[in-house]
């Protein structure tokens, strides 16, 4: 079975979509991706938790089970981020099944399973 994975080409700046074989190694794509970014950009992080506590803290308001879908969940920080504001469940959503896997070791080891 072939897979697809895009590169940006630094020449053009424009991405493309390389043809990789079965035994392809999805760890190195994970470690060539922008999750590592992502976690370390504290601004990022604490502007998402102020809007994800905002708006679980509304529907509470309101008498509501505050139910979240993060769709695209990644590392699963977000969807750690929205149980510890006290939304009563999370439904995590990952279709990469390498990040899936990781995202569940990673939201096990933080106590939220």
């Amino acid at each position: 079975m072939k897979v697809f994975c895009g590169r940006a080409n630094p020449t053009t700046g424009s991405l493309e979509w390389l043809e990789e074989d079965e035994h392809y190694d999805y760890h190195q794509e994970i470690a060539r991706s922008s999750y590592a970014d992502m976690l370390h950009d504290k601004d990022r992080n604490i502007k998402y938790y102020q809007g994800i506590r905002a708006a679980v803290s509304r529907v509470k308001d309101r008498g509501q089970k505050a139910l979240v879908l993060d769709i695209g969940t990644g590392t699963g920080l977000l969807s750690m981020m929205a149980v510890t504001a006290g939304a009563d469940f999370c439904y995590a959503i990952e279709v990469f099944k390498p990040m899936a896997e990781a995202a569940v070791k990673i939201v096990e080891r933080n106590g939220f399973s």
